[in-house]
C-alpha cells in the first residue's frame, strides 16, 4: 500500500471538501518525502484538520500545520481587514505506505 493523492484527499475529505493534494517526492529517486500539501475549498475544514496533528498512522504521528504561504496570506488578509483565514495545510510525518483507508479509520 502506497500513499497517493487520491487516498490522501479521501482522508482529508472527512473534514471538508478538498480542492488539491500535492504529495512531495524526491526529484532524483522519486521516493515519497513524507510531506503533503492539502488545500480545502472552505476554510472551515482547516481547524478540524489541524486537530489531526499527532494522530498515529502506521505507528508514526503525523504533523498537520498551516503552510508558510498560508500564514503569510493570512497576515496579508488581516492587514487588509478581511476575515478570511488559511485554507491550506502541511501534513508531515506520513509513512509512505499509508493508504486513504488507513487515514479514514482515524475519523471512524
Amino acid at each position: 500500500a502506497v500513499v497517493s493523492t487520491q487516498s490522501t484527499g479521501e482522508f482529508f475529505s472527512q473534514v471538508g471538501k478538498v480542492r488539491d493534494v500535492r504529495i512531495i517526492s524526491d526529484r532524483n529517486s522519486r521516493r515519497c518525502k513524507g510531506i503533503a500539501y492539502i488545500e480545502f475549498f472552505d476554510e472551515d475544514a482547516v481547524q478540524p484538520a489541524l486537530k489531526l496533528s499527532g494522530t498515529k498512522i502506521m505507528g508514526i504521528p503525523i504533523q498537520v500545520q498551516h503552510t508558510q504561504a498560508e500564514k503569510n496570506r493570512a497576515a496579508m488578509l488581516a492587514s487588509m481587514a478581511k476575515e478570511q483565514g488559511p485554507t491550506g495545510l502541511y501534513v508531515g510525518g506520513l509513512h509512505c505506505n499509508i493508504t486513504g483507508q488507513m487515514l479514514k479509520a482515524i475519523f471512524d
